[in-house]
């Protein structure tokens, strides 16, 4: 053999290994490309710009949820799973059934609750325990939205309640942040004469730019996505609490977007996700913009009073309190020497006065939250419930409900159902 020559079957050896080599390498990246998006969807995009309710869920999404490990109680996870079913509504497809009950719960990201896992969200837990105190199946339907006001609920539930064709509608207000969602959506005003008018607000290029990008984020490749979720990690770490100059910020931005909407007819949303505590009902209610806001609320929650006895379906509000007044410790906090006028039950109260105007009945989950202390939050400056804290709403407001009589004799087992002439009634895909 010359020297420096390669021998034909070596050279075939070493092709082979090469190709073996490729092969391993393309079967292992298309295997992390599955994992990631089947089990670990990392930077997952879940919502989409909407026209009429200016953001909604995507169907058939998934995102991984980070949790701060330090933070976590029983039932919490350090990566949660947010699943939407090709309905729209979180969930996994494996609750309910044929004949099943259906309670249809609206709301923001309280209800959505992409913090705990499915099995331990409010909607689920509150299902459940309906479900063995009547002895008959309730499905929950978790139509909640992350940053949803109650003027999106209500034309959720305008575009949904037929299609669904709920026994029972929750909805839940949270008292941090409803009130000043009005005006930063825009999507309702109030006529000359007190009635309800809807607006059509146009969504800020910033925001549509924003949608852009995550949808790019959420679109690229398993191993990419995988390393920037990885690097992004310090970003992530929890804020414990905010500069005491904070409350003023608030005020001064509640009191601009009242402005804005109200006094100069701008009907540009600029923001979606980023509510802030509803400083000026809790510190200034007399305030024209609060006052303008409450009236707005009151009509708002009416429309979906009026809307469910139409359909014939009872229908039960939830009155969130905030973090800032319910949680010991909590990282937002209101100097009383500055703020005299602060009282901490205002925000709820003036909630649960908006649902009686508006001929309504809610749960005040005030003493719940309270009494169970900081045990019941995720702490910091996260307002949201913990796993703890969903069960604890859950139990709380099931135990109203079946106090209710049209309630426990529309969900228990024989009850006639939906009434004749209305649409729906056909059980559907779990959520």
């Amino acid at each position: 053999m010359i020297s420096g020559e390669e021998s034909p079957a070596k050279g075939g050896r070493l092709g082979s290994r090469v190709l073996l080599s490729v092969t391993a390498v393309a079967l292992t990246l298309l295997g992390i490309e599955l994992s990631v998006d089947r089990f670990f969807p990392v930077l997952g995009q879940v919502y989409q710009l909407d026209p009429e309710l200016l953001h909604d869920t995507i169907p058939g999404s998934r995102r991984i949820q980070p949790m701060e490990p330090s933070r976590l109680g029983e039932g919490d996870h350090a990566r949660v799973l947010v699943e939407v079913g090709g309905d729209g509504f979180r969930g996994d497809g494996e609750q309910g059934g044929q004949g099943a009950r259906r309670v249809l719960v609206l709301g923001d990201s309280f209800v959505m609750a992409e913090n705990v896992p499915l099995e331990n969200t409010f909607v689920r837990l509150l299902a459940d325990d309906l479900d063995r105190q009547l002895g008959c199946a309730i499905e929950g339907i978790n139509a909640g939205r992350s940053g949803y006001g109650p003027d999106q609920s209500l034309l959720l539930l305008q575009r949904e309640i037929d299609e669904v064709a709920p026994d029972l509608i929750v909805c839940v207000l949270c008292a941090h942040n409803d009130v000043g969602d009005l005006a930063r959506n825009k999507l309702f005003r109030l006529g000359g004469d007190g009635a309800l008018v809807r607006c059509k607000p146009r969504l800020g290029a910033r925001l549509a730019d924003e949608f852009a990008r995550r949808a790019e984020r959420a679109s690229g490749l398993g191993v990419e996505r995988l390393v920037r979720f990885w690097r992004e990690a310090p970003d992530r770490r929890p804020v414990d609490s905010v500069p005491a100059g904070t409350m003023d910020l608030y005020l001064a931005a509640l009191a601009a977007q009242s402005d804005e909407f109200f006094v100069r007819n701008d009907l540009e949303v600029v923001s979606l996700f980023e509510d802030v505590y509803d400083a000026d009902v809790a510190i200034r209610p007399l305030a024209p913009g609060v006052r303008m806001k409450l009236a707005l609320m009151t009509e708002v929650l009416r429309a979906m009073v009026e809307l469910a006895a139409a359909r014939g379906v009872p229908l039960h509000f939830v009155v969130v309190p905030s973090a800032v007044d319910a949680c010991p410790g909590f990282g937002i906090q209101v100097d009383p020497g500055r703020f005299p006028d602060h009282a901490s039950g205002r925000l709820v109260s003036e909630l649960v006065a908006a649902v009686s105007r508006a001929g309504g009945r809610s749960t005040d989950l005030t003493a719940v939250f309270e009494n169970g202390g900081a045990g019941l939050w995720v702490g910091g400056t996260d307002i949201h419930w913990n796993a703890a804290g969903q069960r604890a709403g859950a139990a709380q407001v099931s135990a109203e409900l079946l106090q209710r009589e049209e309630v426990s004799e529309r969900l228990r087992p024989g009850a006639a159902g939906i009434p004749a002439g209305i649409p729906g009634g056909a059980p559907g895909g779990s959520r």
